[in-house]
């Protein structure tokens, strides 16, 4: 099959139409195809993918992340990224092909009293504004990207880093939202960091101070390009700082 991706300007429309739509993202249903009253809504792209069959909550504390990441990534591994960046496709993706995981894993009911599910809505069902975070915020887009920045094949199991990025959801955040994520060499370097404090037997830090970490490493990139750092050297950064 091939995925399918938003007409920009239906995409558009449906942005700006959240707040009316608020009682149709409780449907169990997805609900698109009526809300447009056509088809001339979505073009189907180039981009073939087998089909991705997600593990859904079902209502426990787990949810799934690590095996839904290995099942997306492992099936789109050949995405490019100006297509990975692109929020018509993980719109749709969203919306259409995983309504019922994205029922599931975010309940738009589920905020109301606690946050603004207009806001939840538009950062995990569309793109929020800053681009770092919304690539990790968007329902399904998360998937790929976590697998993207941290898959090894050089290792024998090519998922073992991914487990500890999702170890711990803090940890996740600090890593992925700063700008040098997207430097795969990086990511796999302070994650290898990590697995290797957890075979020594030591704990992984807490969010403050990876916050602290993360910090020092965004610094070092202003006074040393960090793309010219070995693997070996950021682990010894990420050791020191944490010693």
């Amino acid at each position: 099959m091939n995925i399918c991706y938003f007409r920009q300007s239906f995409l558009d429309q449906l942005r700006a139409s959240i707040s009316s739509n608020l009682e149709r993202y409780r449907s169990d249903e997805p609900w698109i195809s009526d809300f447009f009253g056509h088809d001339g809504w979505y073009l189907q792209s180039r981009i073939s993918c087998e089909d991705i069959v997600l593990q859904e909550p079902s209502g426990s504390r787990e949810k799934f992340d690590l095996e839904n990441v290995k099942r997306v990534y492992s099936a789109l591994k050949h995405l490019k990224i100006s297509q990975a960046v692109d929020e018509r496709l993980w719109a749709y993706l969203t919306h259409v092909t995983f309504w019922k995981y994205m029922r599931r894993r975010w309940p738009a009911e589920d905020y109301e009293g606690k946050e603004d599910p207009a806001r939840v809505i538009r950062e995990r069902y569309f793109f929020m504004p800053y681009r770092d975070r919304a690539l990790f915020r968007n329902g399904i887009a998360r998937l790929w990207w976590y697998g993207y920045v941290s898959y090894d094949e050089q290792r024998e199991d090519p998922f073992e880093l991914t487990g500890v990025l999702l170890r711990n959801q803090d940890i996740a955040q600090q890593l992925v939202e700063r700008s040098f994520s997207r430097n795969r060499d990086i990511t796999k370097a302070v994650l290898s960091a990590l697995r290797r404090m957890e075979l020594e037997g030591r704990p992984l830090p807490s969010r403050d101070q990876f916050r602290d970490l993360m910090m020092h490493i965004n610094r070092l990139g202003g006074v040393a390009v960090l793309d010219a750092l070995t693997g070996e050297d950021i682990q010894q950064i990420v050791f020191r700082r944490l010693a």
